[in-house]
């Protein structure tokens, strides 16, 4: 074999344990949106999970196969990990490095992505790049106002990942650096409201006159400080004025109607009433906008039988 032919076998041999260069890394601010909620959302639990970029990518990071690759995240949260509203109302939260919450940052805690752990628990690393991510749940389940609440995280990113450049599995060229970025995390806290209706019977009688006024309420209440206002629809018959009206399926028609508490003052969607307090977030109703329902009494008595209207209880706020 001539020298030249050796040199051709040794340079055929450096070139099976060399991987081609690959590019590096990259950190960049991000952005941690959870779904906008109503409040009796956040109170049941009900706000899903969301995943953001953690502001570190690296292509062709070969991490898991090399054990001196780190790719650590230190975070601070500006408000302890609380999303903070305008006024000062408080939603805690926690963040992750996984969907599961198995690793949560703390206060100034730091979780390294390229661990063996949790490289397993999130599936990258494995050669075809490394693009992290973090994961914001609620942490509690508060009586909040509407309005929207935030929070920025602060993330150190300290890393030594290898660029793809190998000999026999081992690294010749880690890019390393120190990085900071940060992180906007926000939620938007919606109004809702909650209504219990409970029905209205006018009792049997055999002459319309023998009808008397009925005084029931029904209980309404909207999230924490909201002003809201109440109205009845027209029912069946499709007018409230000058009287709603009762059927029988048949043809016949009994008329009534609901007032304010006053008696007098017909209470309709034209002319819906302001609740006298702001909405408490109660999950049971309890504020009680009463009515009088009245049974006209100087029309003809119509054919025996049952006779029923349906309304529907408008909130508006």
């Amino acid at each position: 074999m001539t020298m030249r032919g050796v040199l051709r076998l040794l340079a055929a041999g450096a070139a099976a344990y060399a991987a081609p260069v690959q590019a590096g890394c990259a950190v960049n601010a991000g952005a941690l949106t959870l779904a906008p909620s109503t409040s009796y959302d956040v109170r049941a639990g009900a706000v899903p999970v969301v995943a953001g970029p953690a502001g570190l990518t690296c292509t062709g990071a070969a991490i898991s196969l090399l054990g001196g690759s780190y790719a650590r995240a230190t975070v601070t949260s500006a408000n302890a990990f609380a999303l903070k509203a305008p006024g000062g109302a408080s939603l805690p939260y926690a963040v992750s490095a996984d969907a599961a919450g198995q690793q949560t940052f703390t206060q100034g805690g730091t979780v390294d992505f390229a661990s063996g752990t949790l490289l397993s628990l999130l599936g990258i690393g494995s050669g075809g790049g490394f693009n992290t991510a973090l994961y914001a749940r609620l942490a509690g389940q508060p009586n909040l106002p509407a309005g929207t609440y935030r929070d920025t995280l602060t993330v150190v990113w300290d890393y030594s990942i290898c660029n793809g450049v190998q000999v026999a599995l081992v690294c010749v060229d880690y890019e390393r650096a120190r990085v900071t970025t940060t992180i906007a995390v926000t939620m938007v806290v919606q109004n809702d409201c909650r209504i219990a209706a409970p029905a209205l019977a006018f009792g049997s009688v055999a002459l319309v006159r023998q009808f008397t006024a009925v005084t029931q309420s029904v209980l309404v209440d909207c999230t924490l400080g909201t002003s809201y206002k109440v109205a009845f629809t027209a029912g069946r018959g499709g007018s409230a004025r000058p009287w709603r009206t009762m059927s029988d399926g048949a043809g016949g028609v009994l008329q009534y109607n609901l007032y304010r508490s006053d008696g007098v003052t017909i209470w309709d969607e034209s002319n819906p009433l302001s609740a006298a307090a702001a909405g408490t977030g109660a999950v049971t109703p309890a504020q009680a906008q009463t009515y009088v329902a009245k049974v006209n009494p100087a029309q003809a008595t119509p054919a025996a039988g049952a006779y029923a209207d349906q309304l529907t209880v408008v909130v508006t706020f």
